[in-house]
């Protein structure tokens, strides 16, 4: 940090100089008597060794006076030309913003569980970089837009931790192709009593009914293109989708995975999948999710052969945030720095004074 201390009008001293000086003058020419009585025949007395005393006493403290007014004007000058500090100091943020795109298919529940919790992680070490996240089904829905709030971006994670946390507990051999709330009132063993409940009503509409409202199932290029869409253009920022699926799509899908990866790579967007367990022997599955990562600069990942912590420094390691560098300049006033002087002199002008009255009565 460097820092400078400055005058905003530096001409008020200089003018303050100026009328010192012009004081000095008229004291050093006033003439000796202005009132009083002339008295004859004074030398006897100031022969005296008592009248010389208090004569130098007086010539002294008179001097004295003059010296600690001019410093009482300076003083004054420098408040009024205020004084003030200049501040430069380089501040560093990354930027990066991570776009978390999450299949909400019943086969991905295991992965959306441990991903939810390396993000947590992850989030705890982010600085200026922004997180948002987007679940999609037959249709996607932005829960959480980018943003750099991590306080509500780990609160969010929790609901959605605490969901795939009930969703892990289903017994899915009872499910009879059941899915969304419908699963998780029939199939959950100690949720079959109505006890199913997540903290935010907001979370709990989105996970058992908004994503599922429409036709079809894992519409992976709808999906994409949600997140993609999530991303400001122009930004010269670091972009990076995290997507979690399966690729079991069902249903028509608005917008195909090669529409999709061909608009994340027109927004300068790499998506980097995770293929979930129960696709590892689908190789159409897999090149699909394969060819989506490579149109964009990504990278696939298998959920089976890596862990989600492992991922996510794989991840880290092929996208470090950008450090920026940015210089502020603040500025700040300094009265504190003259005043107490003024308030200092004030009193010890008033007591030479006073001192001086004493020795002239």
């Amino acid at each position: 940090m460097e820092r400078e201390i400055l005058v905003m009008y530096p001409q008020i001293i200089l003018f303050s100089l100026v009328f010192a000086g012009i004081l000095l003058l008229a004291w050093r020419k006033r003439k000796k008597f202005k009132k009083g009585i002339i008295v004859a025949n004074t030398k006897y007395v100031k022969r005296t060794s008592y009248f010389k005393i208090l004569n130098a006493k007086y010539h002294f403290y008179n001097i004295l006076i003059k010296l600690v007014c001019i410093v009482l004007i300076f003083l004054l000058a420098v408040l009024s030309a205020r004084l003030y500090e200049v501040n430069k100091h380089d501040e560093e943020y990354n930027n990066r913003d991570i776009m978390l795109c999450m299949d909400f298919s019943g086969s991905v529940s295991d992965l959306n569980k441990d991903i939810i919790k390396t993000m947590q992680d992850t989030v705890k070490t982010l600085k200026e970089e922004r997180f948002g996240i987007t679940i999609f089904d037959s249709t996607a829905i932005t829960i959480l837009p980018l943003t750099s709030d991590y306080n509500y971006v780990l609160y969010t994670l929790d609901l959605m931790g605490e969901y795939y946390g009930k969703v892990a507990e289903i017994d899915y051999s009872k499910c009879n192709g059941l899915t969304g709330k419908e699963a998780l009132q029939k199939c959950a063993s100690d949720l079959q009593k109505g006890r199913y409940t997540i903290q935010s009503k907001y979370i709990r509409s989105i996970f058992t009914s908004g994503i599922t409202s429409m036709p079809g199932s894992s519409l992976i290029g709808d999906g994409v293109a949600s997140c993609a869409n999530a991303f400001n253009s122009g930004e010269d920022r670091t972009k990076i989708i995290i997507l979690t699926t399966d690729n079991a799509t069902n249903g028509t899908q608005t917008i195909t995975v090669p529409q999709a990866a061909a608009y994340a790579r027109k927004k300068d967007i790499k998506v980097y999948p995770i293929g979930a367990k129960s696709i590892r022997n689908l190789n159409n599955y897999r090149s699909g999710l394969i060819n989506l990562a490579g149109a964009t600069g990504g990278v696939y990942y298998d959920y089976e052969d890596y862990s989600t912590d492992e991922i996510s420094k794989k991840i880290e390691e092929l996208n470090k945030s950008a450090v920026i560098k940015t210089t502020y300049v603040t500025k700040k006033e300094l009265p504190e720095i003259i005043v107490p002087y003024i308030l200092w002199i004030l009193p010890i002008l008033f007591l030479l004074d006073w001192r001086v009255r004493i020795w002239m009565i």
